[in-house]
């Protein structure tokens, strides 16, 4: 096993890089909405551009009614950084809708980093159309699909927060997974008994919170998670996606709700840092 960036990846099975870690900022001292209705205000109305960025995260993971509207609007806002944090939040919504207005924002859009994540979210929502609605309601695997991912166990063995932030890690898995090219992810059984008939492959997705610690560095709160993911084909475990993430609150106290959210949001950064990259393991694995 080798540690690099905050990834790490298992040689003898997935034999895939992923890439680095995600370090995201969260600052409690900042107060922040923590419902749908002040996120959808804080995004259109507050003056600080990190209250804005953390309401856009926020709208991509509770997904109320408006949510793309307003997103889409904050694709024009003035700093970079709420750009990127709606660009990635339009993507966690999974709507196919938003790629136009994406699409839109990156032909105009100076600054490059920014105009990589709005091409990365139109990517990642394009590939989610792999399972397509039927007329019936439900979904049906397109052609392009070449295996299945089904999202099994999640658990949250660090001993914080128990059976909440396991949630966390589970509503983080399916957002991320989204993003695996070729691949359609299976929440609920019914894509995976296609995916029988049509003798596709099915991998497994088992999740873990393998840890999540707590520090003071230069007298500011420093939240370190890691997770892991084993891959099995049937029965058969063919490897493990791991990832670090770590965030930052500033000043000398915290509230609990701003640890929440640090722990939060480190969680799902490491779920990116270990889903980033792993196609071709996945690739791999559903030989």
């Amino acid at each position: 096993m080798s540690e690099r960036d905050g990834t790490r990846v298992s040689r003898r099975t997935l034999c895939c890089v992923l890439a680095g870690g995600v370090v995201c900022a969260a600052l409690p001292r900042v107060a922040l909405a923590q419902d749908p209705a002040g996120a959808l205000r804080d995004l259109g109305e507050s003056s600080d551009f990190r209250v804005r960025v953390t309401a856009a995260l926020y709208l991509g993971k509770v997904r109320p009614a408006g949510a793309r509207e307003a997103l889409e609007h904050a694709l024009s806002d003035g700093h970079p950084a709420v750009r990127v944090a709606a660009a990635t939040a339009l993507a966690s919504l999974g709507d196919p809708a938003a790629v136009p207005a994406l699409a839109r924002r990156a032909s105009v859009e100076p600054s490059e980093s920014v105009k990589a994540q709005l091409q990365s979210s139109i990517t990642q929502l394009k590939r989610g159309a792999l399972d397509v609605p039927d007329g019936d309601g439900g979904r049906h695997l397109g052609g392009n699909v070449r295996y299945v991912v089904r999202l099994g166990s999640m658990r949250n063995p660090s001993g914080v927060r128990g059976d909440e932030l396991r949630r966390v890690l589970q509503t983080a898995a399916r957002s991320r997974a989204r993003g695996i090219r070729s691949a359609a992810i299976d929440t609920d059984g019914s894509l995976v008994a296609q995916a029988v008939q049509l003798h596709l492959p099915v991998l497994t997705l088992d999740g873990s919170i393998t840890a999540l610690t707590e520090a003071r560095v230069e007298g500011n709160v420093q939240v370190n998670a890691h997770v892991e993911f084993a891959v099995r084909k049937e029965q058969t475990l063919k490897g493990t996606l791991s990832g670090a993430a770590t965030t930052f609150g500033s000043g000398q106290t915290i509230s609990d709700q701003g640890r929440r959210q640090l722990q939060d949001d480190a969680v799902d950064g490491a779920v990116q840092s270990a889903m980033r990259g792993a196609e071709q393991g996945l690739s791999l694995a559903a030989l």
